[in-house]
């Protein structure tokens, strides 16, 4: 028996390993990176020099021949400040660049490990969320790779360069300039934790509007129908606010944070001034050094001011890689076997041998499959039928493993579906949902979409070199009269989860993807629910010819739909409850009889209805023409 438990929705990573370290993606370049700080080194370096020949310019124009000196001295200036201007831009290329590319394989791996992810993990994270975590964190993050290491190094630096080269001129007045370093050290400190904190709230709070706007954009055509237009807007306005209020503390805390470093710098400057005034006046300093002195302060002014900026830079990028880590640390609980234990079969060999052997799920507590077993040779169709909840769809998601499943309880030509890698289970398999999902393509890419091509050939070029098995699989799936009344045909684009298409053609579309790629094993899950019975009839009448040779599961609500079949299964709370062909079910005036009534009686009604309408329209004519 298998139980399965929802995915982990704590945002807190696992214990038992260290945390993912936000620098392993920047480490990849670590060239470009050792350039880039080089570069940035040498930018702060060329600009220490210029309050150096500013002091020698200041005692030079005090000398006896200072048309000698400055000309030279103010050339070097604008040489070093050139020179500063190129080694910047290389810096600022190489660190950029860096974390671009960071940034790049940081989203390549997080969507990854989306994809590798069980349809039980989307149930218990929102595509909003999962959206806002893939751009605006992942964006965040790379801010502090990028303008947060440039100036981190920067900062770093220039203050202990700058630090130095003041002792050198005076000890005393660099202890006056230092004195209020101590009070910003304590107050970064202080600012850093409410800033950790209301950062992470803001991007968690994000997450949930993304999720609001993803799922009322989708559901739109349900809000316009009960015209909630009013009550959905002011639900988005008080979401909004919400944010507002969270980005709104941020904004409170940088804001208290930066004038209180700057206020600080400043009385550091002011200090410097009068000590250093005093000092020029009683000769222990020159006008020169306390100028060169005062441009070295100026120095420290934007590291300073900096400080608030990076320290939010800092948090506001640890609390987006938290957010990440847990996309990351996520374990996919379906997964192919080791390479060294897996049974490699070639598509070609495949029969289509189905077994499934006392298999039970339960999900959430609730027991969705009961001990449920059946065998299916190769080539046979098995239908499925029960009431809805009774577990038909949870059956054929085990065969091509959507879900986690339990060892030895399906078996694909007698190797168990554990042992088989992922890649070849599921291409072996056609699975054709009742709810079928469109991508914005064309309607041939969608066909196309199945058929095994390589990563270098294009959808287009998929369509053209299987041409001939799309134009089967549509006219199996009775799309050819739909594909003439299209204006591009197969080239038609269907919109947005094909929301240029009816349901029944969405269904049909669907079928024809998984029919294109030719599997072995076909399953079609209530698949064709949205189209007419007549349509019905006929799409399954052309289907007979497709399922030859093919092991076919078919779960239909419409008892005609499944008659034929070789044999069929009825489940009735998770448990299989019958078992035989169409005439021996209804002998047996059980389940399966129920179910037949039922749709013979709801058929009656629809007949009835209709011939009521038909009444109707005959007695309106009738007044019509009347004189």
């Amino acid at each position: 028996m298998l139980r399965i438990a929802p995915a982990a929705v704590s945002d807190v990573p696992p214990q038992s390993e260290p945390p993912l370290s936000p620098w392993r993606y920047l480490k990849r370049y670590r060239a470009r990176v050792l350039l880039g700080v080089l570069a940035l080194v040498a930018t702060s370096g060329l600009a220490l020099v210029i309050p150096w020949l500013l002091g020698r310019t200041v005692e030079a124009l005090q000398g006896p021949a200072p048309g000698d000196t400055v000309p030279v001295l103010a050339l070097a200036m604008v040489g070093f400040a050139l020179g500063q201007a190129l080694t910047r831009i290389v810096s600022r290329i190489q660190l950029f660049n860096s974390a671009r590319l960071a940034e790049y394989d940081l989203r390549s791996d997080l969507f990854a490990r989306l994809l590798q992810q069980a349809p039980s993990y989307y149930r218990h994270h929102t595509t909003g969320d999962v959206m806002s975590r893939l751009t605006s964190d992942v964006q965040t993050v790379r801010a502090m790779w990028g303008p947060g290491v440039l100036n981190i190094v920067n900062t770093t630096f220039t203050f202990t360069t700058a630090l130095v080269l003041m002792l050198s001129i005076d000890v005393q007045l660099a202890l006056v300039a230092l004195l209020p370093y101590p009070l910003m050290v304590l107050f970064g400190r202080f600012f850093a934790g409410r800033l950790y904190r209301s950062n992470r709230a803001v991007q968690d709070y994000l997450g949930q509007v993304s999720a609001a706007i993803q799922e009322d954009l989708s559901g739109v055509g349900v809000i316009k129908n009960y015209t909630l237009e009013e009550s959905r807007k002011r639900r988005f306005s008080g979401m909004a606010d919400k944010l507002l209020s969270r980005n709104m503390e941020v904004v409170n805390v940088r804001g208290q944070l930066m004038p209180m470093l700057s206020g600080l710098a400043s009385l550091g400057t002011v200090a410097v001034i009068y000590v250093g005034g005093g000092g020029v006046v009683g000769g222990r300093l020159t006008l020169g050094e306390l100028v060169q002195f005062n441009a070295y302060l100026a120095l420290l002014v934007w590291p300073t001011l900096a400080l608030g900026w990076m320290l939010s830079l800092f948090q506001r990028g640890l609390a987006s890689w938290k957010r990440l880590v847990t996309i990351l640390d996520a374990e996919p609980t379906i997964m192919s076997p080791p390479a060294e234990q897996a049974v490699n079969v070639p598509r070609a060999q495949i029969r289509g041998d189905v077994e499934i052997r006392d298999l039970t799920i339960e999900f959430d507590g609730r027991t969705i499959l009961d001990s449920v077993s059946l065998t299916a040779p190769a080539g046979s169709v098995t239908a499925l039928v029960g009431r809805t909840g009774s577990g038909k769809s949870t059956l054929v998601e085990a065969l091509p493993r959507l879900l986690e499943l339990p060892r030895g309880s399906v078996l694909l030509d007698g190797t168990d579906v554990l042992d088989l890698p992922l890649e070849t289970l599921r291409t072996a398999i056609g699975y054709a949902p009742q709810e079928s999902f469109l991508f914005s393509n064309s309607i041939g890419e969608n066909i196309a979409f199945g058929i095994e091509h390589t990563a270098e050939e294009s959808m287009t070029s998929n369509i053209d070199a299987h041409r001939t098995e799309i134009d089967r699989a549509t006219d199996a799936a009775g799309l050819e009269s739909d594909l003439a009344a299209l204006p591009d045909s197969l080239d038609t684009v269907v919109g947005e989860r094909g929301i240029a298409l009816s349901g029944g053609q969405r269904q049909r579309v669907a079928l024809a993807r998984a029919i294109a790629s030719s599997p072995r094993v076909l399953i079609l899950d209530d698949s064709l629910s949205s189209v007419d019975t007549e349509t019905e009839r006929t799409i399954l009448s052309h289907l007979a010819e497709v399922m030859k040779g093919r092991t076919t599961f078919l779960i239909s609500h419409r008892i005609a739909a499944i008659k034929a079949a070789d044999q069929i299964l009825v489940l009735d709370g998770g448990k299989v409850v019958e078992v035989g062909l169409h005439d021996e079910l209804l002998a047996k005036n059980g389940v399966y009889a129920e179910l037949y009534r039922d749709e013979f009686a709801a058929d009656e009604a629809d007949e009835a209805a209709h011939d009521a309408a038909h009444d109707f329209e005959g007695v309106a004519d009738a007044k019509e023409t009347a004189p």
